[in-house]
């Protein structure tokens, strides 16, 4: 199930899913709707009212957390901050060999579902889309905010994203999976390039990388300090040693 309709259904008007779904309507155009658009889609006036007030609190959720966000960046210096957060990698499964078999515009369409799903999920589960990397979503959990629990927000991120992958092959017409891999570690935090993008850098960042690179489709490849921190709440299975390129120790 999608966010629109999970949020949908909290507030107890999942009867609107389909509606909303047939006049294109997700999170990114809820806070842009007013009373006039719910009342040309036939929505009741009670419901209108729970709806708008909702909305209304969606928008503060987001103002806060923008205005933290641009706090965590000023505290920046040129040098920038060292933060312990989790780093995860969601890569598209056979991307290479979609892009030779199909045409251009196919292609972007696939890449397009699968991107829209993984950041979405991402942003929903408190962490930041740092980057994508071609066919992958760079993500961290902990920089420029961080909660107590952002290995456990990557975590159960990476299961959303593999459980939605039937919808997004659906999307695309044909079957899709990813791996993914999770690692925490410290991380340089700063402002790079000419636009001070922030972003992190680090071993941690290219742990995570090369656990997506060996996981298997549709696996979810976890660092060992990951390990530690999840043991007590999920089910883990040890892959045993693996040999990373670039990775030490």
């Amino acid at each position: 199930m999608s966010e629109l309709p999970k949020w949908l259904k909290q507030l107890g008007l999942e009867q609107y899913s389909e509606l909303f779904a047939e006049n294109g309507i997700d999170l990114r155009a809820l806070p842009h709707l007013k009373e006039q658009d719910l009342i040309d889609l036939g929505v009741l006036l009670g419901h209108r009212r729970i709806l708008l007030a909702h909305i209304e609190e969606l928008e503060h959720a987001a103002a806060e957390s923008g205005a933290e966000t641009e706090e965590e960046n000023a505290n920046l210096d040129e040098v920038g901050e060292n933060r312990q957060v989790t780093i995860l990698f969601a890569d598209l499964v056979g991307y290479t060999a979609l892009s030779s078999e199909l045409d251009t515009e196919e292609v972007h369409s696939i890449l397009g579902h699968f991107l829209d799903a993984a950041d979405r999920i991402v942003i929903a589960h408190g962490g930041t889309v740092d980057k994508h990397l071609g066919d992958c979503v760079m993500a961290v959990f902990g920089a420029p905010i961080a909660h107590s629990n952002d290995p456990l927000r990557a975590a159960h991120a990476a299961l959303e994203i593999q459980s939605a992958m039937p919808e997004v092959s659906a999307l695309a017409g044909r079957t899709l999976q990813a791996h993914i891999g999770i690692a925490s570690g410290q991380v340089l935090a700063s402002g790079v390039g000419s636009d001070a993008r922030y972003t992190v850098t680090g071993e941690s960042v290219n742990l995570a990388s090369r656990l997506t690179d060996s996981a298997d489709a549709g696996e979810i490849l976890l660092s060992q300090d990951m390990h530690m921190a999840l043991s007590s709440q999920f089910e883990l299975r040890e892959r045993g040693e693996l040999a990373l390129k670039g990775i030490t120790g």
